[in-house]
């Protein structure tokens, strides 16, 4: 039951996560909420296409090694969900902890509501912290610290 509670963790730190540009040098969530998101769009098409494919080329003899296919390339999305469940409940290095706190410190005294995060310790933490800034803090607020 693990596995579960892992990939609706990870689900839902990829709605929380703001998915911006400026982050994608620094973080590797926006990559992995994309390319998730891409998957769970495009390859349950492409498992089926590709098991249409086989079967009328190689026949059902290969039924077996066709299913384990479709079954591999449908979980590449579930894989995303892991890693980022993982991600999120994976405590912050020092310095994104002090980083963390410096962007809490700005958004109070520019006077925004940060009930979200008071101690930063894990990337779900960070996930919140950035998600409010971004909706209560103007566009520009980012470029001091990337």
């Amino acid at each position: 039951m693990k596995i579960f509670a892992l990939l609706q963790e990870g689900r839902q730190y990829s709605l929380v996560w703001p998915v911006r540009p400026e982050l994608n040098p620094v973080f590797l969530e926006n990559k992995v909420i994309q390319l998730t998101a891409l998957g769970f769009r495009y390859l349950p098409g492409l498992a089926v296409l590709t098991a249409f494919f086989q079967l009328t080329m190689l026949g059902s003899g290969f039924t077996g090694q066709i299913l384990a296919m479709m079954l591999f390339i449908l979980s590449l999305p579930l894989q995303g969900w892991y890693w980022l469940g993982v991600r999120s409940s994976t405590r912050l290095p020092p310095a994104l902890i002090n980083w963390c706190r410096q962007l809490h410190q700005q958004m109070q005294e520019q006077g925004v509501e940060t009930s979200a995060v008071n101690e930063p310790r894990h990337y779900s933490d960070l996930a919140n912290t950035l998600a409010v800034a971004y909706k209560q803090l103007d566009k520009t607020f980012m470029r001091p610290w990337l």
